[in-house]
């Protein structure tokens, strides 16, 4: 399933990474980044057709990377703990709107990333 249209920014282009997998749950879009490893970059868009999803959230996997920069309306920064389980990083809402362009998402392996 493609809700969103996801291409890879950076130096993410080039590299051989990983695609970022999309799910539904009820009115959720759940974006699975636990295959991502290290640093990489992704803008997201919505289909001109259906527009963005009322809610999104990530999945991410500690270990694989330790920050989530999540670029829309705002900016909104998730720090990802050392280890553990999966975890479900959920999108406040405001932090994209109808009319917002794209979504920038950027993730890192140092937690303390400048970007």
């Amino acid at each position: 399933m493609r809700e969103l249209s996801i291409e890879p920014i950076g130096d993410s282009a080039g590299a051989a990474n990983a695609p970022i997998l999309q799910f539904w749950d009820r009115n959720t879009l759940l974006l699975d980044l636990t295959a991502q490893r290290g640093d990489g970059a992704a803008a997201l868009r919505a289909a001109p057709d259906r527009g963005w999803p009322v809610r999104l959230e990530f999945r991410v996997q500690p270990g694989s990377i330790a920050r989530l920069e999540v670029q829309g309306r705002v900016r909104v920064v998730y720090e990802v703990p050392g280890q553990g389980a999966a975890l479900l990083l959920k999108l406040a809402a405001g932090a994209y709107l109808r009319d917002t362009a794209q979504i920038i998402l950027r993730w890192s392996a140092a937690a303390d990333s400048a970007r």
